[in-house]
């Protein structure tokens, strides 16, 4: 006799096992693509490691030769990652890059700028045209709330190079980001430099080491409207200077506007030259008994030499 309930309870099972075999056979099918993405993955993490390196300053052991002179000239730069709340009025992003041949030294000066200037952690991207490896470094800076970082980039010049406008983009705001917190402090690393490039623009603060390869681009003629503007800046950065109590020393207020003009093509590289000025005057009053905030004719000429490169 058919017993209905028999019959139901077979096609259930029927229905069952299908289901169960067709879930081996998806799962069979769909098994190389997951092999394949675990294995990118775990490549996409060695590559990142590979990339990047989080280590404590203190562990640094930077040999340097013949850079005596140059590291007491950049004392005030230094002073000013070391101790940021003296500084916090003047407005100038932490990031500055080191221009120099190859086996110049460039990254160990680097580690020896985060030694003298106190720096808790160093963060290295080895390869800047690596986009994983800045967003990782982004997060990494990021969760450093209070200790010093000094976000290093070796061989920046090789990401502009790749002109990659993505990858330009990460890299920009990595720097911008990062270098506007004062527990921060991005440098960066060259051999090939043209002046009023990309590269240029993005760093305020360039030092040059001897030998360095710079090549200067075509800057052009100034319009007559844009050099009265210039100048209309030039003393509104000075004027802002004095009224926060800095002075001129040997120098009157044209011979200093003028002095920037000669050099200067627009108002970033005026109020940065400025600022820089202001950095060494605070220092000087703070370490060499220098009375008052002074800008002399040195302390000019040394801003000026580190943001335009001639």
């Amino acid at each position: 006799m058919f017993d209905p309930a028999a019959a139901s309870d077979n096609a259930l099972l029927i229905t069952e096992e299908v289901l169960v075999f067709a879930t081996v056979v998806g799962s069979a099918a769909a098994l190389p693509a997951l092999i394949e993405f675990i294995a990118e993955r775990r490549k996409r993490k060695e590559r990142i490691d590979l990339s990047l390196e989080d280590e404590p300053v203190s562990s640094l052991h930077p040999r340097l030769a013949g850079m005596d002179a140059l590291l007491e000239s950049i004392a005030d730069l230094i002073d000013r990652a070391r101790n940021p709340p003296i500084y916090r009025d003047l407005k100038i992003g932490n990031e500055v890059l080191i221009i120099g041949p190859n086996q110049s030294g460039k990254k160990s000066l680097a580690q020896k700028i985060a030694l003298l200037a106190g720096m808790e952690r160093i963060v290295t991207v080895y390869n800047p045209r690596d986009s994983d490896a800045l967003a990782k470094a982004k997060g990494l800076v990021r969760s450093y709330k209070r200790a010093k970082v000094l976000l290093l980039l070796p061989r920046i010049d090789l990401a502009y190079q790749q002109s990659n406008p993505e990858l330009l983009t990460e890299l920009d705001a990595l720097i911008e980001t990062t270098s506007e917190r004062q527990n921060v402090l991005v440098v960066a690393t060259t051999v090939s430099f043209e002046s009023d490039s990309d590269l240029d623009n993005i760093f305020g603060i360039k030092i040059v080491l001897p030998g360095a390869d710079v090549r200067h681009g075509r800057r052009g003629e100034i319009a007559e409207d844009a050099q009265r503007m210039l100048a209309e800046v030039a003393q509104y950065y000075l004027n802002t200077a004095v009224s926060r109590g800095f002075r001129l020393d040997g120098l009157t207020a044209e011979q200093f506007c003028h002095r920037i003009l000669e050099s200067a093509i627009n108002p970033a590289e005026i109020e940065d030259i400025v600022v820089l000025c202001e950095t060494a005057a605070l220092f000087r009053r703070r370490t060499c008994n220098v009375v008052g905030l002074v800008f002399t004719a040195e302390v000019l000429e040394t801003a000026i030499a580190r943001v335009v490169v001639a």
